[in-house]
């Protein structure tokens, strides 16, 4: 016999080489055993799974000399003549060519003569939902009663082509896709009888090649041969497939993560300049990023993975030292990457920017609003600390959040002077707030006195407007930050307030034009007169503006109630399951949407 291609030299003689198809071939081998075979059989499967090898193996195992069993010798003329193809009575038809009417007739007709030589007369019939609804129709009276003798078995890569009343009379199995441990090590025993020498990288990059197909990886390791002779290495295969080194993915990987910038544009140099096809190694790319994300967010990832044993340590390994939004943007950037590369002019250019990016990709810098995000993160970090007096304030380093508590009470010029005698210039904690309050009720001696009839609103009664809304200042802040913390947040922020009338007027620091805007808002401004009319039981006209009357007047000012009691990293730690909603009613600019994704992920990190 002349030279014979590697697929038909090593197809498997008998069950046991037939790989990764356990359950068929187990359930195949009883049947035989117990002699309870069918009549009919469907086998179902992708291309190069092992359906015709396993019928022809069938085949044997009822025709063979010292059967039916189910090992076939391979020794006797019966099983020779079924493996070389030449027996009379193992009829293989080829139903993509020979798909009509007229062609199932005839096997009809020959189908009722008893074999020549064997025991039965089995028919193969490759590729069936080939047949035409003619031929399907001929064929189904002899396949749903066929005579003692004969055997049908069907193969076929679309059994959704297949009419039912056809599948409904045969018995069906399906054969799956080879995993690639088995394809490597089935490539491995055919290379070390071949005495080819070939690398365990080489196998590995075939068997993930192929796609689960044995007669494909066996058709490439033939090609390999012819390339590079007895002695094949990754640059074989690279050069002869077009596929990528499974070794330079990691590689990528592991550039990515350490964002080493020199060793990556090192790396877009080789890539560049190896004529490596670049949609095929963004596609690979891709498929490396999927591993490693199944890996880290599943179980048992190689239940539902196609990777080899040999690199299940170094997927664990990076998979751990990724995160999950790394890993997502990378997997969207190179989607988007395959897609220009795939379509578009330039595709080295798309390919430069596009690993540039995600070598310099920093998961907290992410974007616009991650930035705006981390400077907040910062300040509220420097706010704990404040609150738990582990920082000391340089003079001209004072955190604007510093003076958090009441805010000072705005006076009439024509009652400063009732106030100047009150006044002090010291300031305590929340902690002492009370003893405050007591040192201000027998230090104020006559000032107090002169305050029931002043500003508007009084009337004689003890306490006016302001020391109701002064001395219920504490209350407001724990109802306010009870209803919704996004608004206590900022306003912590108000300085002074004064009452005009019927009009509440609280003011900010001139800098703080964002926290006005987002106070003035018509929900937070009912919010906020709802909850002042609760607790005084009086109801305010709410308005928020920038900077302070009096501000030459500052040294008169009743510093004594720059309380700290009350600040914004207190406020997110104490209520961790609050959830925050913007006002359906207000349209939201970019920073009201930078606030509440950060209101949302500072409180996520507080639980």
């Amino acid at each position: 016999m002349g030279y014979v291609s590697f697929y038909r030299k090593w197809r498997p003689q008998n069950f046991d080489e037939v790989i990764g198809q356990k359950y068929v071939v187990q359930t195949l081998k009883n049947a035989v055993s117990k002699n309870r075979l069918s009549h009919a059989y469907m086998f179902c499967g992708p291309r190069g799974t092992g359906k015709t090898s396993t019928a022809r193996i069938l085949a044997k195992a009822l025709n063979c000399a010292d059967g039916p069993t189910s090992e076939p010798c391979n020794k006797c003329a019966n099983c020779i003549s079924i493996s070389n193809g030449n027996s009379v009575d193992v009829i293989e038809i080829d139903a993509a060519s020979n798909r009509g009417i007229n062609e199932i007739r005839e096997l009809r007709e020959k189908a009722k003569y008893l074999p020549n030589i064997l025991r039965k007369k089995v028919y193969i019939i490759d590729e069936v939902h080939m047949l035409t609804p003619e031929a399907f129709n001929a064929l189904l009276k002899i396949l749903e009663e066929p005579p003692e003798h004969v055997l049908f078995i069907m193969a076929t890569t679309e059994p959704r082509k297949v009419i039912p009343t056809i599948m409904s009379r045969c018995q069906r199995f399906d054969f799956y896709l080879i995993p690639v441990d088995m394809i490597k090590k089935r490539l491995a025993e055919i290379s070390e009888s071949e005495n080819i020498s070939i690398s365990d990288s080489v196998l590995d990059i075939i068997s993930k090649y192929v796609d689960g197909s044995q007669r494909d990886a066996d058709g490439i390791l033939e090609q390999l041969v012819s390339l590079g002779g007895d002695d094949i290495n990754v640059s074989d295969v690279v050069s002869l497939l077009g596929v990528v080194d499974l070794e330079l993915l990691f590689e990528l990987t592991n550039i990515l993560i350490e964002k080493d910038l020199t060793q990556g544009l090192l790396f877009i140099y080789r890539i560049i300049n190896s004529n490596q096809n670049l949609k095929v190694f963004v596609s690979e790319f891709l498929d490396h990023l999927y591993n490693l994300y199944a890996v880290k967010n599943y179980d048992k990832p190689l239940e539902i993975l196609d990777i080899s044993l040999d690199y299940k340590d170094k997927y664990m390994d990076q998979s751990s030292r990724l995160s999950l939004e790394e890993l997502e943007f990378f997997m969207d950037l190179f989607t988007d990457t395959y897609k220009q590369v795939r379509w578009g002019e330039g595709s080295k250019t798309i390919f430069k920017t596009a690993m540039v990016k995600a070598i310099s990709y920093n998961a907290i810098k992410g974007s616009q609003i991650d930035k705006r995000i981390k400077m907040l993160e910062s300040e509220i970090a420097l706010i704990k600390n404040e609150a738990e007096g582990t920082v000391n304030h340089d003079s001209d380093k004072k955190s604007k959040f510093e003076k958090d508590g009441k805010p000072e009470v705005i006076e009439n010029s024509k009652d400063k002077n009732a106030k100047d005698a009150k006044s002090k210039e010291s300031v305590v904690s929340s902690k002492n707030f009370t003893n405050l309050k007591d040192e201000e009720k027998l230090d104020s001696g006559d000032a107090k006195k002169s305050e029931k009839n002043e500003n508007t609103g009084s009337s004689g009664k003890k306490g006016n407007k302001k020391d109701t809304i002064y001395n219920n200042w504490d209350n407001i802040n724990l109802k306010l930050k009870k209803r919704k913390i996004s608004v206590h947040a900022m306003f912590a922020e108000v300085k002074h307030f004064e009452v005009k009338g019927n009009v509440l007027f609280f003011y900010l620091d001139s800098n703080k034009k964002w926290h006005r805007d987002h106070l003035s808002r018509e929900a937070n401004v009912k919010l906020i007169s709802k909850i002042v009319e609760e607790v005084t039981g009086k109801s305010y006209m709410i308005k928020f503006e920038l900077g302070k009357d009096g501000e030459k007047d500052t040294a008169k000012k009743k510093s004594s109630t720059e309380l700290t009691g009350y600040n914004l990293a207190e406020t997110a730690a104490e209520d961790k399951n609050q959830h925050m909603k913007v006002s359906e009613n207000t349209k939201m600019t970019k920073e009201d949407e930078i606030f509440d994704y950060f209101e949302k992920k500072f409180e996520i990190k507080e639980q």
